[in-house]
């Protein structure tokens, strides 16, 4: 709410800001402030996975193939705390609960439509991607690896292999972008994505703010 009131009253000067001009053909890139919300799902014999929201970092590179019509790629890392509950298939089942932290990385291919070729503008954007998801919960017992360290001597080191995902994700998102004096862009937007995982009780939702800090060239 209050980078929209920010917004708002940049639009009031107009002296702040420059006429968009001609951006066709030109490239752009900006990296982003990601506030992901809590998510949950759940799955066949009733476990479930609850999402903490977090922070997190994106990046972007893209093209204008005229003043309103933009395609990029979108790159972002989010690590948000996780609730499992594990319930075993067996005819007396027992339930496990896993509290812990794990990685995950977006990463899809979005395009951009502007409405207006002014400085202030609202947007609309439609993607599609993967989204990869580690748990950091060894899914097994550690596989040890030695070699000879140029300045340390012989080295041991245990290895996991940890529970992980890549799934496919589709969405979008609504938003507002304002063009300040200089060519320097900003953009406020709500996401919305959803994960297509085969066994879920619905496809998981994820739902996100972003705050893009951009540049053409």
């Amino acid at each position: 709410m209050r980078t929209l009131l920010i917004v708002a009253c940049l639009a009031a000067f107009p002296g702040l800001a420059f006429a968009q001009g001609n951006r066709a053909g030109a490239w752009e890139w900006s990296i982003a402030a990601i506030y992901q919300d809590s998510a949950s799902s759940g799955a066949e014999g009733g476990s479930n996975l609850k999402l903490d929201s977090e922070w997190g970092l994106g990046i972007n590179f893209g093209y204008n193939f005229t003043n309103k019509l933009y395609l990029g790629a979108d790159i972002e890392w989010i690590r948000p705390d996780f609730t499992a509950t594990l319930v075993e298939d067996a005819v007396d089942p027992r339930t496990i609960s896993i509290d812990h932290e794990m990685y995950q990385f977006n990463g899809r291919i979005k395009g951009v439509l502007t409405f207006l070729e002014g400085p202030l503008s609202p947007f609309v954007e439609a993607g599609i991607g993967w989204s990869y998801f580690d748990s950091n919960v060894a899914d097994g017992p550690p596989v040890t690896g030695c070699w000879w360290h140029p300045w340390w001597g012989y080295i041991c080191q245990n290895y996991y292999s940890t529970f992980s995902s890549t799934e496919f994700s589709y969405g979008g998102a609504l938003g507002l972008r304002y063009v300040l004096r200089g060519g320097m862009t900003l953009r406020l937007s709500v996401n919305q994505y959803w994960i297509d995982v085969g066994n879920a009780g619905g496809d998981p939702t994820l739902n996100a703010a972003r705050l893009e800090i951009g540049w053409a060239f």
